[in-house]
């Protein structure tokens, strides 16, 4: 067997060994073995491997909008990566069942077709297709020594293939050698570096900085967000409320941090003894690791899948992983958390200090109720205050705060949050920012709340009475603010985003048995249309051969419909007849019958003269043959 359908088949064996692709890989050994031993192959022209190439373009176009659109998931490259020998399978069978030896170039690249004045290059696709296998085989990430020891042989032998002839073969097996012992460390260098660079990076993104210019929970990018009027998700509840999503109790800097952002599988909030909890359901498309959005107090959370799994802050952030693509999960809560403040929660910035005595007296915080000086600031910042998304001209986040208190009085729901914050600490009141979503928009139609990224939303949580509570000092209007500010696609996206979730309603019902049916046959389509093309192709060789079969039947045997054959099968049982080694013109010399002389000589014409006879000679021939045939009887010409 060729050495090179060697190394492709091993590639394809570890392929279906490592991906768990047995039938996929099943199926193409199979062709590949038919082709060794079949006698088949067809002329295929540049045009055809063109139309292959493309068919396998369309399988990849195909299958990306299977895994982004119809069945998205969160590793959409490794599926495009697994499945790369199935959708290059027409191009390599293309060239294994060609008369050609070779695969044309511009079959791979669209840009080197144009170029007809060129002669055409040609490559062989069956080591490159072996390198596929292993690239695809990678995609498993099977965390193992076999891969590397795999792809290490694979391209050990495809290397020995293109080995110049008469290098010293010890020499370059130490060389080999040498790149695959740098190969080994430098993969477990790399996967080292990539942990420690992965680490870094969570530490720093984690800081969850807040300040009102930058950074994913700063007042900047809430205001920001608030603009875009994408659907979030969607939640079945009784009644509108807040989706806390993320606290921030230490004020560093300029900036609001997590104190504590340590993820853990405990959740803080415990069970309920007494009662039973309450409910919603939430529907939403998820990443691989998403922050969901959740009301306080949650105890218990029910159809996220078997492989998801849940992860918890102690300020009340949950973190869930491996997550369905598009999920739909239900939410048992309490609807209060109950942990204890922590040093951070009476934290006073020195630089807030002024204006914050300046506010204290003006509020008159001194002998009043926790309750009462929670409600006392709510209906201040409603009375005197106004929702606005504009930030200013303040770059400083310490100044901007200070100028919204003092002078503007105007802002957005981050710049309240912050202030009543440091209100609340000042009148010795545990508090935090926290953000989320406002859930407030109801659709009747599907009877579901509707969040979308302009209802994300920030408000301060103060410890009041041993339960942390919500204190949301943003004007009331701020919703309808910003529903007045929709975009004029609003209703154009709202329906493709509707059209989206209907289907994937629709296809979370359909049953395990129906998808593996819908992926076989997704799998068969490429080889049945092979099949197809296959037949298709032999039909038409076959009728071009029969095409040339009769055409040369047709030139080599020129004349056979002469009417001078009619006058020698009157003579064949005569005495007169031709004899089996004499010529028609021995005959006719032989019978001494004038009559026929001209007609042999016509007959010969047509017979071997490459232009045939006129229409008037092959009148006459036809004439005279059949009176002649006619005239005789009895075995004598009359």
């Amino acid at each position: 067997m060729n050495k090179d359908i060697l190394l492709l088949s091993f590639g394809l064996l570890s392929w279906g060994w490592l991906s768990q692709t047995w039938l996929a890989a099943a199926g193409l050994l199979f062709i590949i073995a038919a082709n060794k031993y079949s006698v088949w192959r067809w002329q295929i022209s540049p045009q055809q491997f063109y139309r292959c190439a493309d068919l396998s373009t369309l399988l990849v176009i195909l299958l990306l909008v299977d895994v982004y659109i119809l069945q998205p998931t969160d590793r959409p490259i490794f599926v495009l990566l697994k499945w790369l020998p199935v959708l290059f399978a027409p191009v390599l069978f293309a060239q294994l069942f060609s008369n050609a030896q070779n695969l044309p170039l511009a079959a791979l690249f669209y840009s080197l077709r144009k170029q007809q004045s060129e002669p055409s290059v040609e490559t062989d696709f069956i080591l490159p297709y072996a390198g596929l296998t292993v690239l695809s085989a990678g995609a498993a990430n099977v965390q193992t020594p076999a891969y590397f020891t795999i792809a290490a042989t694979l391209f050990t032998g495809i290397l020995w293939s293109a080995r110049p002839k008469y290098s010293p073969v010890p020499i370059w097996l130490l060389s080999i050698g040498l790149a695959i012992v740098v190969s080994h460390f430098g993969y477990h260098g790399l996967r080292q570096l990539h942990a420690l660079v992965e680490e870094k990076s969570v530490a720093w993104l984690s800081d969850s900085q807040t300040d009102p210019f930058k950074s994913q929970t700063s007042i900047g990018d809430i205001g920001e967000l608030k603009l875009s009027d994408k659907i979030e998700f969607r939640l079945k509840a009784d009644a509108p409320l807040l989706l806390h999503q993320a606290s921030y109790d230490l004020y560093f800097g300029h900036n609001w941090m997590a104190s504590n952002r340590l993820f853990t599988t405990k959740n803080p909030v415990n069970p309920i003894e007494n009662g039973k909890p309450k409910q919603l359901e939430i529907l939403q498309q998820l990443n691989r690791q998403a922050l969901l959005a959740l009301p306080d107090g949650t105890i218990n959370i029910t159809g996220l899948g078997d492989e998801a799994y849940l992860q918890y802050t102690d300020l009340g952030a949950v973190k869930v992983t491996l997550s369905p693509r598009f999920s739909r999960y239900r939410v048992f809560y309490t609807g209060q958390r109950t942990d204890a403040p922590g040093k951070h929660d009476l934290q006073i910035p020195k630089q807030h200090l002024d204006w914050l005595q300046q506010f204290s007296d003006e509020l008159k915080f001194a002998g009043q109720s926790p309750e009462a000086i929670a409600e006392h600031i709510k209906t201040y910042f409603q009375r005197n205050f106004l929702y606005s998304l504009y930030l200013g001209t303040q770059t400083d986040a310490d100044l901007a705060l200070k100028e919204f208190m003092l002078k503007r009085k105007a802002g957005h729901c981050e710049y309240f949050a912050a202030a009543t914050v440091l209100l609340l600490r000042k009148a010795g009141i545990p508090a935090r920012l926290a953000n989320g979503y406002a859930v407030n928009e109801y659709d009747s139609r599907q009877g579901l709340y509707i969040v979308r990224s302009r209802h994300a939303h920030a408000w301060a949580i103060a410890y009041i009475n041993g339960v942390w509570q919500a204190v949301d000092s943003t004007p009331a209007q701020w919703l309808a603010m910003e529903t007045e500010h929709a975009g004029l696609w609003q209703p154009l996206t709202d329906w493709w985003s509707n059209c989206v979730f209907q289907f994937r309603q629709w296809q979370r019902q359909q049953t395990e048995q129906q998808n593996t049916e819908l992926a076989l046959l997704s799998a068969l389509f490429p080889m049945i249309y092979l099949a197809w093309r296959i037949y298709s192709a032999k039909r038409k060789l076959k009728r071009r051969v029969q095409y040339a079969s009769a055409t040369a039947q047709k030139t080599a045997y020129q004349g056979l419909d002469s009417e001078f054959y009619l006058i020698e099968q009157r003579l064949q049982n005569t005495v007169q007849a031709r004899q089996h080694n004499e010529s028609i013109q021995q005959w006719v010399k032989r019978l001494q019958l004038p009559a026929l002389n001209q007609l042999y000589r016509l007959h010969y014409q047509l017979r071997f003269d490459p232009m045939g006879l006129s229409v008037e000679q092959r009148q006459h021939l036809q004439q005279q043959a059949r009176e002649w045939a006619g005239s005789f009887r009895d075995g004598a010409v009359r």
